[in-house]
């Protein structure tokens, strides 16, 4: 900056490819050492708009070409010298140029990376020209947000589990599923063929909430199709049969369709000595039959461990 302290000095290069605003701030930080914090920076630029200010300084810092350091922006290590136009000739045969090349490699970005991501940008801008500083920038620019998209798609593999036996979804999850009106007893029975069938499948995930929030959905719409048109109260009857949907609802929890109909004896000298009354005997053999289907699978020891041995008889 000069020393005429009523001048402002801005690169014109640097203006025509991040901004006018973003040139003079960058300027200013350059010319103020060890650097300036924000509200220093809104006296000395108060001819622009806070807003404006708060705005490039999220563009700069975005950029990684100043930084923050105690409170006061800083201008990065050879910042500036990555702006100014290049006229060197490129010394890779991907058409990037040293100093595009050199700042993608500060930022951690590997050979493979900057040259793959470098082929299909430059492909999709023919009249890239590694000697051109505009172009060149917008270069830099599309591989450090293709970079930190990378690292945010690393970060969240690493963050995905298997299920284990011991899930249980959140309280949030418990609070949305009964706000849409469902039973949570009904939404509790849910969890432990859940579970089996994603130990089962050894997916990995980290949603394994909004994961187990669409099941209960989509068996809870089924379990209310079955309920009997008639949702008055009946006893059980010796010629009673639970009707193809009861099988269907079973079959999306993996429950063979021999193994259901075997439980249909027990189910029903169960029932008809208790000569209780009850509104749908559809979705109380598809309970027992569940518990069944668990209590004889190895696969699910622990998480039958939940339920009591006459849960499927209770009422609810």
């Amino acid at each position: 900056m000069s020393t005429d302290s009523n001048k402002i000095f801005f690169s014109p290069e640097i203006a025509s490819s991040i901004g006018l605003e973003e040139a003079i701030i960058l300027n200013f930080i350059e010319n103020n050492s060890p650097g300036l914090n924000e509200k220093n920076l809104v006296i000395k630029l108060s001819f622009i708009p806070n807003k404006d200010i708060d705005k490039a300084l999220t563009k700069l810092l975005a950029l990684e070409l100043i930084s923050k350091v105690n409170s006061e922006f800083v201008l990065k290590n050879s910042a500036l010298s990555s702006l100014e136009p290049i006229s060197e000739s490129p010394e890779n045969n991907i058409g990037v140029s040293k100093d595009v090349l050199n700042q993608a490699k500060s930022l951690g970005m590997t050979d493979e990376f900057i040259s793959f991501k470098s082929n299909i940008f430059i492909e999709s801008n023919k009249n890239h020209s590694a000697s051109n500083f505009k172009e060149n920038f917008r270069l830099l620019k599309y591989l450090i947000k293709e970079w930190r998209n990378e690292e945010k798609k690393e970060k969240n593999e690493a963050e995905k589990t298997l299920i284990k036996k011991d899930w249980i979804p959140s309280e949030d999850v418990m609070s949305i599923l009964e706000s849409a009106e469902m039973d949570s007893n009904f939404i509790k029975k849910c969890i432990p063929e859940f579970i089996v069938y994603w130990m089962e499948k050894k997916l990995k995930s980290n949603e394994w909430n909004s994961i187990f929030i669409n099941h209960v959905r989509r068996q809870w719409a089924r379990y209310k199709n079955i309920i009997e048109d008639n949702v008055s109260p009946k006893k059980m009857t010796h010629d009673w049969m639970p009707n193809q949907n009861c099988f269907d609802v079973l079959k999306l929890a993996r429950i063979d369709e021999k193994f259901a109909r075997d439980q249909l004896p027990e189910f029903k000298i169960y029932w008809l000595d208790s000569n209780q009354v009850i509104t749908s005997w559809n979705s109380k053999f598809i309970q027992h039959v569940k518990y069944r289907w668990f209590k004889n699978n190895s696969k699910s020891s622990g998480i039958i461990s939940r339920l009591t041995d006459k849960e499927w008889a209770i009422e609810y």
